[in-house]
């Protein structure tokens, strides 16, 4: 009998932790993207991840987007001032809060972008 108890508490305790590691990790405050600008319109930039600067060279805005689309890639939102020194080609990370438009690639609003130098 006394195993049984054990056991019932153990698998108690098991998915308690296991409920507070998935709220925990469901924390949206600091999701980021890391990946290619390849494009820039207004306040907004097209992050796509997983690619080089090579590979965005001669493409077309609708094949960017097409590859935006592929490849998991998001346009951000600038707020106005903040971020002049990004340019087509540069490698960053891009910090949001989870939010985004319903659109093909998504729409966020960029919080912090670091410029990563390779």
């Amino acid at each position: 009998m006394k195993n049984k108890l054990y056991f019932f508490l153990l698998v108690i305790m098991l998915s308690a932790c296991g409920q507070q590691q998935g709220e925990e990790s469901s924390d949206n405050s600091h999701l980021q993207q890391e990946g290619i600008i390849v494009g820039i319109k207004g306040h907004q930039i097209l992050v796509v991840p997983n690619i080089e600067k090579e590979d965005i060279s001669n493409n077309t805005t609708d094949e960017l987007i097409e590859m935006a689309q592929k490849k998991d890639g998001a346009y951000y939102s600038l707020y106005p001032g903040k971020y002049e020194e990004l340019e087509v080609g540069a490698h960053v990370i891009v910090y949001w809060n989870g939010n985004q438009n319903d659109s093909d690639p998504p729409q966020r609003v960029a919080e912090k972008i670091d410029i990563v130098s390779k």
